[in-house]
């Protein structure tokens, strides 16, 4: 699988109920080493909007102006993020292995 076919899957939780789509994917440098002798990349995570899946533009998070920050929240709805040992199975649609009410808010994620 492409990285860009994982993009806009819907994702369904552990209760069978959909939650929303897959917006970003959060990549980690730390595989094994290449010909290029740079790490492979992993996946570690999903960034999945309630709403819709779009382009994140950083506005998600409680960067910028509160204006505009409030506007993309309005558009997006919750804005979760998805450790990839939740994820249970790609198919049509993510299925992961907790309720809509486990999931962490992407501004409870520290940045790294």
């Amino acid at each position: 699988m492409r990285l860009n076919e994982l993009l806009g899957r819907r994702v369904i939780d552990a209760d069978g109920q959909e939650i929303g789509g897959v917006a970003d994917v959060r990549l980690v440098q730390d595989g094994p080493l290449l010909a290029s002798r740079q790490a492979a990349l992993r996946i570690d995570g999903l960034i999945v909007v309630e709403k819709r899946s779009t382009r994140l533009f950083g506005y998600e998070r409680r960067v910028g102006p509160a204006l505009l920050r409030w506007l993309v929240h309005r558009r997006l709805g919750a804005v979760w993020y998805l450790p990839w040992s939740d994820v249970a199975e790609v198919a049509e649609t993510v299925s992961i292995r907790r309720g809509r009410g486990e999931l962490r808010s992407l501004d409870d994620v520290a940045r790294y």
